[in-house]
């Protein structure tokens, strides 16, 4: 394994000089991670989360990331006239970011060493388990390299359990917040649902959260994706009866805790295979395969029942094939750097004329009603603030609900945040 290492080094060192050839500076983004495995899920979740961070404030091709018995890393050749510039700038991020103590982010140039912190007078790192220099607890291999590993896989799990509380929270916040979104519950109206306001959302808000947040970790803890559908039922359920307790009976979000249950639970299993981005959609199809099996039964819900008589397979059909609405909606909004009213209004629309939604069939009262609707939403202009009012005051007189489609907005939220720290640039 040490020869293998060894050689991974040599290789790398190569392809830095290759490149220094056409390029005045290199950087190298590596994970730090100790032991003779070197690929485990967080070096590769660290080198990606850091590759995203450094095409926040460099302009560079996206590079591809290199697989080695030494762990995986990115090589980015940049332009800067000033490379002990920009050594600090890489050890600012490596002092402040909160995983930036598990990353090299070295920078070679025309020569065979990369700059060093003592180049510069900076102070060496730390061990990760006592205040002593790194090299020297490594030298003297005065930690177990298990405890070593083990701090390492913690601290990455903490920052996750942060970040993700955090997104799956703003996804739901800022969808909930939207105003003049076709009748659907906001800050300033309850819209078409008479039982339900913006403080009940909250409510119900509080309480799933932390379910979804476990249903992430689930997924990001798994080996086998096939049973973690079945595997995560349990706590999907416990999260739905909360809720209705909470909210006294009132289904606030049975259909979020399903579709973006199976997002959270399918992206935290993308993140910890080291997946592409497109996989979380396929994840959440291999997840969903057996998912109309209950259909052959007699329809004991409206959802069974338009299915039976319309084949309009509502949720179900959207997971099962991988939440094309979704992806439909998220082309517009990943060319976004921030999210603003207009482009989640056109992003609703999407998903409404692009999914199947039982619930709106529910409300239309007829097939024929149901597509009625959505050719008249088709011809609103978004942009024209006044065509939108015109039908948020429609659908709230006809009493129609866009409540799958407000989940799927919600979804495609939580997955543009996900692309934007681990999959970006």
């Amino acid at each position: 394994m040490i020869d293998s290492i060894l050689s991974s080094r040599e290789q790398k060192l190569i392809q830095i000089q290759n490149l220094l050839q056409s390029h005045e500076l290199v950087i190298s983004v590596k994970s730090n991670i100790p032991g003779s495995n070197k690929n485990i899920s967080e070096a590769y979740l660290l080198v990606r989360l850091f590759h995203v961070e450094l095409s926040k404030m460099l302009i560079f091709k996206k590079p591809s990331m290199t697989e080695s018995a030494d762990g995986p890393y990115f090589l980015i050749p940049i332009k800067h006239s000033d490379p002990k510039e920009m050594k600090m700038m890489m050890i600012s991020i490596e002092n402040t970011h909160p995983l930036g103590r598990f990353i090299d982010l070295d920078v070679h140039q025309h020569s065979d060493a990369s700059i060093s912190r003592e180049d510069l007078g900076v102070p060496p790192r730390k061990c990760y388990l006592c205040e002593h220099d790194a090299h020297f607890c490594s030298r003297n291999q005065t930690h177990d390299i298990q405890d070593l590993v083990t701090y390492v896989k913690e601290n990455v799990s903490a920052y996750l359990n942060d970040q993700i509380l955090s997104m799956i929270d703003q996804a739901i916040l800022t969808e909930l917040e939207l105003d003049d979104k076709f009748g659907l519950v906001s800050k300033t109206s309850s819209g078409s649902h008479e039982d339900m306001d913006y403080h009940l959302m909250l409510k119900a808000k509080e309480i799933i959260v932390p379910y979804l947040l476990r249903l992430f970790m689930k997924g990001y803890e798994s080996f086998e994706l096939a049973h973690l559908l079945e595997e995560s039922r349990p706590l999907g359920i416990e999260a739905e009866l909360e809720m209705l307790k909470a909210t006294n009976g009132i289904n606030c979000y049975k259909g979020l805790i399903f579709m973006l249950g199976l997002t959270v639970i399918s992206s935290g299993y993308a993140l910890s295979h080291n997946q592409k981005f497109h996989e979380i959609f396929t994840n959440i199809s291999v997840m969903t395969k057996d998912i109309f099996k209950e259909f052959d039964m007699k329809p004991k819900t409206f959802g069974m029942e338009a299915y039976r008589t319309h084949q309009i397979k509502g949720a179900r059909g959207e997971a099962y094939l991988g939440l094309p609405s979704v992806q439909i909606a998220l082309k517009e909004l990943l060319h976004l750097s921030k999210l603003n009213d207009i482009a989640l209004r056109v992003a609703l629309k999407e998903l409404i004329l692009e999914s199947e939604d039982t619930v709106l069939l529910k409300r239309a009262g007829s097939l024929k009603c149901y597509h009625e609707i959505k050719n008249i939403l088709r011809s609103v202009d978004i942009n024209d603030i006044t065509d939108v009012r015109g039908f948020t005051q429609f659908s709230i007189q006809n009493h129609l609900s866009f409540g799958g489609s407000a989940d799927l907005l919600v979804v495609s939220i939580y997955l543009y945040d996900i692309h934007q720290i681990f999959y970006s640039k």
